[in-house]
């Protein structure tokens, strides 16, 4: 069984301890973990701005996700990770399937991956995600995000 907990102050070594266990083979990639971990002062980014959840699965904290409004009934899911040992097991589509059921008013979901994180596409479109475009965070690098969005 896949649940969404809140986050709590209690939590966030854990959740920052897996955050960078999951995404290790994007900082293996691309030089950097992303902005969501900072990893000089072990914590995560951002997650008091929107809505934090840990992902449980049997009890167990194996993942975390945050979600921000746009307002005007649109939301970024601006981070989803589960541990690595939990990975390829359908808990994502889960996962996914229960933040769309927290946030029934939502008109449009968008989100952002990185162009060589073919598992992600593939994941996202699954879900119903389509592409629609590209974005270079920092100019002077060949490095760019795939954007993505759901209309519900």
């Amino acid at each position: 069984m896949v649940e969404l907990v809140k986050v709590e102050k209690n939590d966030l070594e854990e959740l920052t301890d897996i955050a960078i266990e999951s995404f290790l083979e994007d900082k293996n990639k691309y030089g950097n973990f992303p902005p969501l971990i900072d990893i000089d002062n072990h914590k995560l980014r951002y997650i008091d701005k929107g809505y934090a959840y840990n992902i449980v699965h049997n009890g167990k904290v194996i993942g975390g996700t945050c979600i921000f409004s746009n307002g005007n009934d649109n939301y970024t899911l601006g981070s989803i990770f589960i541990h690595p040992s939990s990975q390829n097991k359908g808990i994502g589509q889960e996962v996914i399937s229960l933040i769309e059921a927290n946030f029934p008013n939502a008109k449009k979901w968008t989100l952002d991956t990185p162009y060589k994180s073919f598992r992600n596409h593939h994941f996202y479109e699954k879900m119903g995600y389509v592409k629609i475009g590209e974005e270079f965070p920092d100019k002077s690098s060949d490095f760019r995000l795939f954007l993505y969005e759901k209309i519900m």
